[in-house]
């Protein structure tokens, strides 16, 4: 690991257009990381972080590092063919064509957000560790793509400690609450939904005791744990959670569809610490619309976005389609960002 850490701090220094903005960076892995695991590091205060994201904070540009590994090293390597940026655009593309709307919502980096769990010196610097994710939202704007910068709305919101799981990659259930009134307001605000009308959905908040993925990546036999508050919903007409693919029975819109990786199944998956406190509830306590989910356990970027692709009957009664998954994708896909064939049905890769 220290090799490691000493191989990747040296790589900073290579790229002089990097040396400004990853200054922050270059501190945590100085002051903080120095224990864990090739994919997991631990910082103070029993905070871990995913190896994957930190390289991904510090890529270069994301249009020329994105997409394939290099096999010796497992790093990402320069593949322009694999650019995220036009497998997005033609997305919301083929989307715009069967009338949906595409909202992009990377979701970011716990590193970039948690800045005061690694050292008070990065925290100082008032600088963003994911300048190379704001580059890239800002060409994907300026070419038509509907994006939402998530990071700002964390920081607004409070303590940015106070959003991230310790031991899991995943927000905790204040974060995914707020990730929830993000959504709505942007939906709303673009009078594209209408709020929430008529008997307010139940609100029950429990704690839960959970053991993060990145602990049991740092040990398979881990006996971390942590407590996380969520905030269980329920319809209090049927006692249930709001119910998903159904819902398009008892609302006159076409329904929204939740679109990623385990963000969008996470505290609503048997495996994934709890059902029926994810975001899809939590939306639904804000949306008066059918809320649907579409998540895949691996790339949210291509392997969820093929996977629709290919359900051109689901694809034809969405409106919208909500496109949530971890910022690293854009530099750590191990399937890259092909840009699909252009008949919805087909797997063009």
């Amino acid at each position: 690991l220290q090799s490691g850490l000493q191989d990747y701090e040296a790589g900073l220094g290579e790229f002089t257009w990097l040396r400004h903005p990853a200054r922050p960076l270059q501190q945590m892995l100085s002051l903080a990381f120095r224990r864990g695991s090739e994919q997991v590091l631990e910082a103070p205060g029993g905070w871990l972080f995913l190896m994957s994201e930190l390289q991904s904070l510090t890529a270069g540009p994301i249009r020329e590092f994105a997409g394939r590994r290099d096999p010796g090293t497992g790093r990402a390597v320069a593949d322009v063919v694999r650019d995220p940026l036009p497998a997005i655009v033609q997305f919301q593309r083929l989307l715009r064509q069967q009338g949906v709307t595409l909202l992009l919502v990377p979701i970011p980096a716990k590193a970039a957000v948690h800045v005061t769990s690694l050292t008070a010196e990065a925290a100082g610097a008032g600088e963003r560790a994911d300048v190379r994710i704001v580059e890239l939202l800002r060409e994907l704007a300026e070419r038509g793509v509907w994006v939402v910068d998530l990071l700002p709305e964390l920081q607004r919101a409070g303590d940015p400690g106070s959003w991230y799981c310790r031991s899991d990659t995943h927000l905790n259930g204040d974060g995914i609450g707020r990730l929830a009134e993000v959504l709505a307001a942007e939906l709303v605000g673009r009078g594209l939904c209408e709020p929430r009308a008529g008997v307010p959905l139940s609100v029950e908040s429990r704690e839960v005791e959970l053991t993060g993925d990145l602990a049991r990546m740092l040990d398979p036999k881990t006996d971390r744990r942590e407590m996380v508050r969520l905030d269980f919903v329920t319809d209090p007409q049927t006692g249930a959670a709001p119910p998903g693919a159904a819902a398009a029975a008892i609302f006159p819109e076409p329904p929204i569809l939740l679109l990623g990786d385990s963000h969008v199944l996470v505290y609503d998956a048997d495996d994934l610490h709890a059902v029926g406190a994810g975001l899809p509830q939590q939306l639904a306590r804000h949306l008066d619309a059918a809320i649907e989910t579409l998540g895949v356990r691996g790339s949210g970027g291509t392997g969820a976005r093929l996977q629709l692709l290919q359900m051109p009957d689901r694809l034809s009664s969405l409106r919208m389609v909500v496109w949530c998954f971890a910022a690293r994708e854009f530099t750590e896909s191990a399937e890259g960002w092909p840009v699909v064939n252009e008949t919805i049905g087909q797997d063009g890769r």
